[in-house]
């Protein structure tokens, strides 16, 4: 387990405003962005593309330093905010994290290794759970839980009490979710072979055909 502390964003700081405002700041290319937690709320703005390469090299789940109005605060982001058509970001709400104090994090799963299932049976991996909800301090917070599965059979599965994390951890999803399960090949439906249906019907057609030309033949 390890804990990043030099990352950081930088953000402006505005004044939260109406709709029409927080369209401005995002036509200029800012995402407006909330602070909450450990006092009174803060507004301000983060750039788009410096949020963007942030996400993309760090993802969501990390805890950094949000550097507004002259201080670095820790903070972890606790909503990305989409509009709802065009699918893009259209705000930030973070929350302070104290540094001696437990907070509730969403880690994410790592499957590492090779199923039994998969290698010699063909299976397929079933993997429903993405992230698991951990209550620990900051400096106890995994990068991401990693689940082996080398030996899971078909049929076999990893529920989240299978989990060992150590007691600096606490696990706070239900231990029955499953995480992981290896399931049997789906076996192909054999297919209508419409030549069939055709061979098993043209008898029919050519003996009818006969039996009227022998009709004619007695008229």
């Amino acid at each position: 387990m390890s804990f990043v502390t030099d990352l950081s964003l930088n953000a402006q700081a505005r004044t939260a405003g109406s709709k029409n405002a927080a369209r401005r700041v995002r036509a200029n290319g800012e995402i407006p962005v909330t602070v909450y937690g450990g006092g009174d709320p803060a507004s301000g703005t983060v750039s788009k593309r410096e949020l963007g390469a942030f996400l993309r090299a760090n993802g969501r789940n990390k805890i950094f330093n949000l550097n507004l109005e002259g201080a670095a605060t820790a903070v972890k982001i606790t909503e990305m905010q989409l509009d709802p058509i065009k699918g893009v970001l259209i705000h930030l709400d973070l929350m302070r994290v104290s540094m001696t104090e437990k907070s509730e994090f969403d880690v994410p799963i790592k499957i590492v290794g090779e199923s039994e299932g998969v290698k010699l049976s063909a299976g397929i991996l079933d993997f429903p759970t993405h992230t698991i909800r951990v209550r620990c301090l900051p400096a106890d917070l995994p990068e991401a839980i990693e689940v082996d599965v080398t030996k899971l059979g078909i049929g076999g599965h990893i529920e989240v009490k299978d989990l060992r994390l150590g007691d600096a951890v606490e696990v706070r999803t239900r231990a029955e979710q499953t995480i992981v399960t290896c399931v049997a090949p789906v076996a192909a439906e054999e297919p209508v072979v419409a030549e069939a249906v055709a061979a098993v019907a043209e008898p029919e057609v050519i003996k009818k055909g006969k039996g009227d030309e022998k009709e004619k033949e007695k008229k």
